[in-house]
């Protein structure tokens, strides 16, 4: 019996020694049955292992132990795990953990050559002429893979788009260099007196404007009321009074005005009339021009005859002309 007991105490000894972890929860563990039992320390067994190692073991089991703490987080064993050890190993593995290289920006090489002592216009046109530039380069490239395509078609539309963007950046120029002009025209006192001159003329001119405006609203809707008072006098066949239909000062003026249809009509007979009267006048006109004419004939002939008859072959076409010259000369000498 005391040898069975001895030997009992000896395994429970052999077994406390094997597993000391058991043995100091068994020893914490309460004493009244009826209260909850306390949670559980966290384990330690894959630590006791790193405390056990070497120095030169310890740095990469602490590696090792950082890298594979973070993906047991969300394990069955992460609720048991410190928030304190979880920020610690999260802090661990951040410090540990390699940064992955930057991405390649083609479009940082844009601004490399565009110098920052340019102004703000001028450095905005670099850019764009780089930009373009880049834009042609790669779709000329792209257009070199692509069958069918028309390399001379493309170099056109590329000048076409250089000569708009040559007169855009000369457009970016002289905007620049007008602001400062602007401005000084500005801070001229005569140019600021011209201006307000201008301004005050322009108001006048708008209000001028506002009013006639209104006046002519005015005369609208007293047009469309008496358009409206005239179709329903029509439509039941009320008579309208004179005196709400015309309240111009000029109605009377109109209402005396002559029918001039009607004095055409009345002479009508009489303008037919100067009408054959001009006509029979043209006629005699033409008539006397023509005998004119024929007396000329006649008298050139009969002349041409008489002198051809009297031997003056060389006899002037105008001898009362000839006649006149020689008086004169011979009563001046």
């Amino acid at each position: 019996m005391y040898h069975h007991s001895c030997g009992s105490v000896a395994l429970a000894d052999s077994q406390s020694e094997a597993n000391p972890g058991k043995q100091s929860s068994k020893r914490c563990s309460p004493t009244s049955p009826g209260t909850s039992p306390p949670p559980k320390s966290p384990r330690t067994d894959m630590m006791s292992p790193i405390t056990e190692t070497p120095d030169v073991a310890k740095g990469q089991q602490d590696i090792d132990v950082q890298e594979v703490q973070p993906e047991n987080i969300d394990g069955p064993t992460g609720s048991s795990v410190s928030p304190t050890a979880h920020r610690k190993s999260w802090r661990r593995s951040t410090i540990s953990r390699r940064s992955l290289p930057a991405l390649p920006d083609p479009y940082q090489a844009l601004c490399g050559n565009i110098s920052t002592s340019l102004s703000h216009h001028e450095r905005i046109v670099k850019l764009m002429e780089a930009s373009m530039k880049l834009a042609i380069g790669r779709t000329q490239n792209q257009l070199q893979s692509v069958p069918n395509a028309s390399l001379e078609t493309f170099q056109k539309q590329v000048e076409h788009i250089q000569k708009e963007w040559g007169c855009l950046a000369d457009s970016i120029h002289n905007e620049t260099h007008q602001q400062p002009s602007s401005a000084a025209r500005s801070s001229n006192p005569a140019v600021q007196k011209a201006m307000e001159k201008y301004q005050r003329a322009i108001n006048r001119l708008q209000a001028e404007s506002e009013s006639w405006e209104a006046l002519l609203n005015k005369h609208r809707n007293k047009a469309k009321e008496l358009e409206m008072k005239v179709e329903h006098g029509q439509e039941t066949g009320v008579s309208l009074e004179s005196t709400s239909v015309a309240q111009s000062s000029q109605h009377l003026f109109i209402q005396s005005k002559p029918d001039y249809q009607a004095v055409l009509c009345k002479q009508q007979p009489l303008l037919h009339t100067m009408s054959m009267i001009m006509d029979t006048q043209c006629k005699m006109v033409r008539e006397l021009l023509s005998i004119k004419t024929h007396s000329q004939l006649l008298v050139k002939e009969t002349s041409g005859r008489l002198a051809a008859e009297a031997g003056f072959q060389d006899l002037s076409s105008d001898p009362l002309r000839n006649l006149m010259t020689a008086h004169l000369s011979s009563a001046t000498s």
